[in-house]
């Protein structure tokens, strides 16, 4: 078995911080954090580390983790 990202969680991890907020403690723009939500862009590992420690979280908490045979690329 082998594992591929699903979609992202950061809207669930929030909370009631908001996404503005968000992204200023990331030092990003607000439309990056809207990529990330909306799975338009990944977030790169050192920023779910960031990430994580900001919102008290693993890194691996920001995506689902789906299970694929290893050798198959599934969508």
């Amino acid at each position: 078995m082998a594992l591929r990202k699903g979609r992202c969680r950061l809207q669930l991890l929030l909370g009631e911080m908001s996404q503005t907020e968000f992204a200023q403690r990331m030092k990003v723009n607000d439309s990056t954090v809207s990529r990330w939500i909306n799975g338009k862009r990944e977030m790169t590992y050192e920023n779910a580390v960031l990430a994580s420690n900001i919102l008290n979280c693993h890194a691996e908490d920001f995506y689902e983790w789906i299970e694929v045979d290893k050798g198959k690329r599934q969508r």
